[in-house]
């Protein structure tokens, strides 16, 4: 017993000095979070790739959203929705803007009611076949179809579609772009008034025609004439004015490229166009805009920036989701902002979140934004510019050929983090810009185009929908924007 005694108070006063030293210890402050683990820990609180995939679906809505058309009222509760998002994540707004808003003048051409293209009488098939005019007037025009090439009057380069043939009173069938298949920069400039759609439209309407089957992906960045009503078809029904021709449209439009020499004509057939629609001159574009304030005292005044388009083609006249084109972009541009806002470590420059209108619409919206930015042009380090990222395998880093340097944050960040396929593609962006990237590009800023790479987007087609989207593509796709940011935005300056 005596033993038993003497281990126990030896046991108290072990524990005693035990407890003693507890607070000791809980004085003692916790090891300090580094910051990139500070990073990762947002990151993987934020970027999710099955809330990504959520918002993709949402944004992709029929109902609600209608396609998201840049200036119609499905784009505007399209904007409400992301403006909402801004606010709820926290981001700052710049002075001048309406709140989140920078508001601009555009034009809208809405389907209102019925379409549809008919041959020799017959119904030809909603997108097997044909969509609806992006652009087109109001009204119903049947007549006989001449096959004009490119549509293309170029007296200077000595070449002309319409030349030997009378189009007054007809439809015309053309392709896009032109005959021209040189790379030269010089050539290429040459050509490029030709290139854009609204020569098409102009130079129709100058020969006379009332209307148009444009053999063209639908969208509604064209030339508007209240006189002329057309359809974007597709080859399916282009093919059917080459019946009993020696060459199909492919194969004649190859010839042209070849020989450099028109070989329009009169197909003896007919064709009839119905466009329900309704002209607005007076619509208003939305591009949102937000900021997390950069943390170091002096860099917080350069500023790196994200940005990808939240408008798509309308009703056309059916509805086509732009689930990847461009929802994926969005939703991952949401994830990214939520994830820098509420890391507890933030980058040393400021990161700009720019969700553009009408980038279907002729980049109407990153072209106004150039026009009126927000911050200095030379204040602007890095833009990253997003589209179609939500399948595939990897991405591509498309960058201006003279700045291609610049793709060094998403390779770095590819390489330390993401492991997927991504190539670093340079590019000369001497035609038309097709993306808001090559718009930036264009206007000086130091801009980098992510796409995603691999599998098959069905670009303006109605089977790009949410159900094609790939959540570990669009969590991998938002961390791979979230730490290109991080790079472009803590680097040295002698290393911009």
């Amino acid at each position: 017993m005596k033993r038993f005694r003497i281990l126990s108070a030896n046991l108290a006063v072990l524990v005693a000095l035990t407890v003693s030293a507890l607070p000791l210890c809980a004085q003692r402050p916790a090891p300090k979070i580094t910051e990139e683990r500070a990073y990762l820990n947002s990151m993987f609180e934020n970027i999710k790739g099955q809330e990504i995939f959520e918002t993709v679906k949402f944004l992709s809505d029929s109902v609600r959203f209608q396609g998201r058309l840049s200036g119609s009222e499905g784009m505007l509760r399209a904007v409400e929705w992301v403006e909402g998002k801004y606010a709820e994540i926290g981001l700052e707004t710049f002075d001048g803007l309406n709140g989140y808003r920078q508001d601009y003048p555009t034009v809208c051409d809405e389907v209102v009611g019925k379409c549809y293209v008919k041959v020799d009488g017959k119904k030809a098939t909603w997108a097997v076949d044909w969509f609806s005019g992006g652009t087109s007037a109001n009204g119903t025009v049947e007549a006989e179809v001449v096959f004009a090439g490119y549509g293309v009057t170029a007296p200077d380069l000595g070449y002309d579609d319409y030349a030997g043939i009378d189009v007054k009173g007809k439809i015309v069938l053309i392709e896009g772009e032109t005959p021209n298949t040189s790379r030269d920069d010089d050539t290429l400039r040459m050509w490029y008034p030709y290139t854009l759609h609204q020569h098409k439209v102009e130079n129709a309407v100058k020969h006379g025609a009332v209307g148009m089957l444009y053999r063209w992906v639908a969208g509604p960045n064209n030339g508007y004439d209240p006189s002329f009503v057309y359809a974007y078809v597709n080859y399916p029904l282009a093919d059917r004015f080459f019946e009993g021709r020696e060459k199909n449209m492919r194969e004649t439009l190859r010839q042209i490229r070849t020989e450099k020499k028109p070989a329009s004509f009169a197909t003896g057939r007919k064709a009839k166009i119905k466009m329900t629609m309704r002209h607005n001159a007076n619509a208003e574009g939305h591009n949102l805009i937000g900021f997390v304030k950069g943390s170091d005292p002096e860099l917080c005044n350069e500023y790196v920036i994200l940005s990808a388009h939240l408008d798509h083609l309308g009703m056309v006249p059916h509805h086509i989701a732009g689930a990847n084109d461009n929802n994926s972009s969005t939703a991952c541009l949401l994830a990214v902002a939520e994830a820098l806002a509420k890391s507890k470590v933030k980058p040393k420059r400021s990161v700009i979140f720019l969700s553009l209108d009408g980038e279907e619409a002729g980049l109407t919206g990153s072209l106004y934004y150039c026009g009126h930015p927000v911050v200095p042009k030379e204040k602007v380090k890095f833009i990253l510019n997003l589209e179609q990222i939500g399948i595939g395998d990897g991405f591509s880093a498309n960058t201006k050929y003279d700045s291609r340097e610049i793709a060094k944050y998403v390779l770095e960040a590819n390489e330390k983090y993401i492991h997927r396929p991504v190539g670093d593609f340079p590019n000369r962006y001497v035609t038309r810009p097709r993306t808001d990237g090559a718009v930036f590009m264009k206007n000086g800023y130091p801009t980098t185009d992510i796409f995603g790479r691999g599998g098959v987007s069905y670009y303006h087609e109605p089977r790009d929908t949410w159900e094609i989207q790939d959540p570990s593509v669009l969590e991998d796709a938002a961390q791979l924007l979230y730490w290109s940011l991080i790079n472009a935005a803590n680097c040295k300056p002698d290393e911009l």
